[in-house]
C-alpha cells in the first residue's frame, strides 16, 4: 500500500509542475534579453511562486481524492482492505505533503523554470512580438490582467476538478469492472 500511495502522490505532484528534461537551446541574445524584460514586466517569478503556493495548498486534498479513488476502485481489495488502505493514506499524507512542499519551496526550482521559459518564448515569438507583449503587460489592461490572473487560474483549477471528477470516477469504475462506460 505504501508503494501504491507513494506512486500516486509522486505522480500527482509532478503533474502539477512542468518537467524540463532537456537543456535549454541556444537563444539569440537580443531575444533572450527582451524575453527576460517581458518576464520581469509580467512578474513571472512572482506568478510562479504564487502558483507553487496554490499547488501546496490544494495538494493534500487532491492527493487524498486521487488515492481514495484508486483504493475504492481497486477490485482486488475487499472492504476491510480498503478501510485499512484509506487509514494508511491518512497516516502517510502529512509526511508526503511535507516532502512535496519542500520540493516546491526550493527557490532554485523557480530559477530553473525561468531559465527554461526564455527559450520557449524565443522560439515562439519574434523579437518585435516580445517587445509588443512587454508593452501590453506594462499597459493598464495588461497590469489588470496580471493582477486578476492568479485568482482566475485558481477558479479555473476548481472548475477543472469539478468537471473532471465525475468523468474520472466513471472511468475508474469502468476500469475496475472491466467494462467500457463511455
Amino acid at each position: 500500500m505504501k508503494k501504491h500511495f507513494a506512486a500516486i502522490a509522486t505522480a500527482f505532484a509532478f503533474s502539477l509542475v512542468p518537467v524540463f528534461a532537456q537543456a535549454a537551446p541556444a537563444v539569440d541574445p537580443a531575444i533572450a534579453q527582451a524575453t527576460r524584460q517581458m518576464l520581469d514586466a509580467i512578474r513571472m517569478r512572482e506568478l510562479m511562486v504564487q502558483t507553487m503556493e496554490q499547488v501546496k495548498q490544494r495538494m493534500p486534498e487532491q492527493i487524498r481524492a486521487s488515492a481514495t479513488q484508486a483504493i475504492q476502485g481497486d477490485a482486488r481489495l475487499d472492504a476491510e482492505q480498503k478501510r485499512a488502505a484509506l487509514a494508511k493514506l491518512e497516516e502517510m499524507l502529512p509526511a508526503t505533503t511535507a516532502r512535496v512542499n519542500a520540493l516546491l519551496a526550493d527557490p532554485s526550482l523557480v530559477d530553473e523554470m525561468l531559465a527554461e521559459v526564455v527559450p520557449l518564448y524565443a522560439k515562439t515569438y519574434t523579437l518585435d512580438e516580445i517587445r509588443q507583449l512587454t508593452a501590453f503587460y506594462q499597459s493598464p489592461l495588461g497590469q489588470k490582467m496580471l493582477r486578476t490572473m492568479p485568482r482566475l487560474m485558481g477558479e479555473v483549477m476548481d472548475i477543472s476538478q469539478r468537471v473532471m471528477a465525475p468523468r474520472l470516477q466513471k472511468f475508474m469504475s469502468a476500469e475496475a469492472s472491466g467494462t467500457d462506460n463511455r
